[in-house]
C-alpha cells in the first residue's frame, strides 16, 4: 500500500513538473501555425488563388448542353364563303444537344497563362507567409523575455533605490544627513518606483502581442541562456548575402510572378481585339404526332359534327446532324477592350513597382541584418565589459560616499548607469538573435530547423543560469562562447 502511495505520488508530482514547465519557442510556433488569423488568411488565398488555373482551363474545354421540352399546339380555323371549319392539334417533343469546342481565342490562352502565374505566386506568397510567421512569433516572444529581464532589472534597480533611502532617512533622523540628501534619494527611489511599473505595464502589454497570433496567454517562457553562442554570418561579404537574397527571397519571388500575371493580363484585354474561331456542333431529335385531315361542322341542335376522315392521325420522327465553323471578328465595342488594355498597363506599371519596391527592401534588410549581427556580437561584448566596470565604480563610489570622499548624488548617478547597462545588454542580446532570423528570412533559407537550433539555447525558467545573472545585481555577467559557426545562405 505504501508503494502504490509513493508511486502515485510520482506520478503527481510530475503531472505538477510538467504543468508548470515553460513553454518554449518551437512550441509556441507550433499553436501558431493552427491558430494565427494572419497564417490561415494566407492558407485559404492560395488556395482561392490556385483555382485560377481551372477556371482558366475550362472556357478552353469542350463545351456541351442539352436543350429540349414538349410541345403541343391547336389550330382552329372557322368556316365561311361556303367552307367548313376545320381544325388542327399537335402534339410532340424535341431534343437538341450541342457542343462547341474553342479553336482560337487569344485572350483566353492569355489568361490561362497569367492563372499560371498566379498560381505560382500563389505558392511563393505561402512561402513567404510561413517565414514572416516564424519571424513575427520569434520577435513577439524575444520581446516578452527582454521584457521579463527588464522588469527584474527594474526590480533590483527599484530594490538599491530603496535601501538607499532607508539608510539616508535613518541618517537623516540622527543628525547625519541633510534634507536635501532625503528628497535626493527619495526622488531616485520615486523614479526607479515609475520605471518599475512601466515595465510591468511593457511586459503585459507584449505579452498580449504574443496572444494576438497564438490565441494564448503563456504564463512563463523559457529563457535564452547566458551562454547563447555568438556567431558571424559565412561568407563575411555583406553583397554576396544581398545578391543571395535578390535571388532566392520569396516575397521577391511573388512580386516577380505577380508581374508576370499582369504583363498577361494585358494581352488577355488586347486580344478583344483579334477575332476567335470555335467550332459548334449540334443534334436534334424530334417527334411530332398531329391530328388533321377533316372539317367540323354545326349541327341543327348546336352539336359539332366531323366529316372526312374525322381526323385521321399522322406521327413524324425527325433527326438533324449540323457541324459549323463559326468566326467571330469584333469591329467596335465602343472603346471597351481599349480602355480594359491600358488599365491593364497601368495595372502592370503598379505591379512593377511594387516589385522594384520589394527588391530595395529585401536587400535594405539583408544588410541591415548582416550589419546587426557583426556589429551585435561587439556591441554584446562591449555591455558585458560594461556592466562589470559600471559596477566596480559603483562599489567604489559607495565605498567613498561611506567615508565622506564622495557625494549622494555620485552614487545615485552611477547606479542609474548601471541600470542603464543592463538594459541595453538585454535589448543588443535580443536584437541580435531577431537579426540571425532577418538575414535567413531575406535569402529565403529561414526554416522550422532555424528555429528549433535557436530553441536550443532557450532554458527553463527554473534553471539556475537563466536567473543567476540577473537576480544579483553586482553578480558579474557570465561570458558568451564566441563560437564562429557558419550561417549559409
Amino acid at each position: 500500500m505504501k508503494k502504490r502511495s509513493l508511486l502515485l505520488l510520482g506520478i503527481l508530482s510530475g503531472f505538477a513538473l510538467q504543468a508548470h514547465a515553460a513553454t518554449n519557442l518551437i512550441q509556441v510556433y507550433e499553436e501558431a501555425l493552427v491558430s494565427d488569423p494572419v497564417f490561415q488568411q494566407a492558407i485559404a488565398q492560395r488556395m482561392a488563388n490556385k483555382e485560377a488555373v481551372p477556371l482558366s482551363i475550362a472556357p478552353l474545354l469542350p463545351q456541351a448542353g442539352i436543350a429540349g421540352g414538349p410541345f403541343i399546339s391547336h389550330f382552329h380555323q372557322a368556316g365561311g364563303a361556303g367552307l367548313p371549319a376545320s381544325g388542327f392539334t399537335a402534339k410532340g417533343y424535341s431534343v437538341t444537344l450541342t457542343v462547341t469546342q474553342t479553336v482560337f481565342n487569344y485572350s483566353q490562352f492569355m489568361a490561362l497563362a497569367g492563372a499560371k502565374a498566379v498560381s505560382r505566386q500563389a505558392d511563393a506568397a505561402l512561402n513567404a507567409a510561413t517565414q514572416d510567421l516564424m519571424i513575427r512569433v520569434s520577435r513577439a516572444y524575444f520581446a516578452v523575455l527582454k521584457d521579463e529581464d527588464n522588469l527584474r532589472y527594474n526590480l533590483a534597480n527599484k530594490n538599491a533605490y530603496a535601501k538607499q533611502l532607508d539608510q539616508i532617512n535613518q541618517q537623516y533622523k540622527v543628525g547625519l544627513k541633510t534634507i536635501t540628501d532625503l528628497y535626493t534619494a527619495e526622488a531616485s527611489f520615486d523614479t526607479a518606483s515609475a520605471g518599475y511599473i512601466g515595465a510591468q505595464t511593457t511586459l503585459a502589454n507584449d505579452k498580449e502581442n504574443l496572444r494576438a497570433i497564438t490565441g494564448t496567454l503563456y504564463p512563463t517562457l523559457a529563457s535564452l541562456s547566458e551562454k547563447f553562442p555568438l556567431i558571424s554570418p559565412h561568407p563575411t561579404d555583406m553583397e554576396a548575402w544581398v545578391q543571395t537574397s535578390l535571388l532566392q527571397n520569396w516575397s521577391i519571388k511573388a512580386s516577380q510572378l505577380a508581374n508576370q500575371a499582369a504583363a498577361e493580363n494585358i494581352k488577355q484585354q488586347f486580344g478583344g481585339h483579334l477575332p476567335t474561331l470555335n467550332l459548334q456542333g449540334s443534334y436534334n431529335m424530334a417527334y411530332n404526332n398531329s391530328f388533321a385531315g377533316g372539317s367540323i361542322t354545326t349541327g341543327p341542335n348546336g352539336t359539332v359534327e366531323t366529316t372526312a376522315g374525322n381526323f385521321a392521325p399522322i406521327q413524324a420522327h425527325s433527326n438533324e446532324a449540323i457541324v459549323t465553323l463559326n468566326l467571330g471578328v469584333p469591329i467596335f465595342q465602343g472603346g471597351q477592350v481599349t480602355a480594359q488594355t491600358r488599365q491593364a498597363k497601368y495595372n502592370y506599371q503598379v505591379t512593377s513597382q511594387r516589385l522594384e519596391q520589394t527588391v530595395r527592401g529585401t536587400a535594405n534588410i539583408a544588410r541591415q541584418s548582416y550589419l546587426g549581427i557583426i556589429l551585435g556580437i561587439q556591441q554584446i561584448k562591449a555591455d558585458q565589459q560594461a556592466i562589470k566596470s559600471t559596477i566596480s565604480s559603483l562599489e567604489g563610489l559607495e565605498e567613498g560616499y561611506r567615508v565622506g570622499t564622495q557625494t549622494l548624488v555620485d552614487v545615485l548617478n552611477q547606479q542609474q548607469k548601471v541600470f542603464q547597462t543592463q538594459t541595453q545588454y538585454a535589448t543588443d542580446r535580443f536584437a541580435y538573435v531577431n537579426n540571425l532570423l532577418l538575414l535567413k528570412q531575406a535569402t529565403g533559407t529561414l526554416s522550422q530547423d532555424d528555429l528549433r537550433a535557436i530553441n536550443a539555447w532557450l532554458l527553463d525558467n527554473n534553471d539556475d543560469d537563466s536567473t543567476s545573472a540577473l537576480d544579483n545585481r553586482h553578480a558579474d555577467v557570465k561570458k558568451h562562447k564566441h563560437t564562429k559557426v557558419a550561417v549559409k545562405s
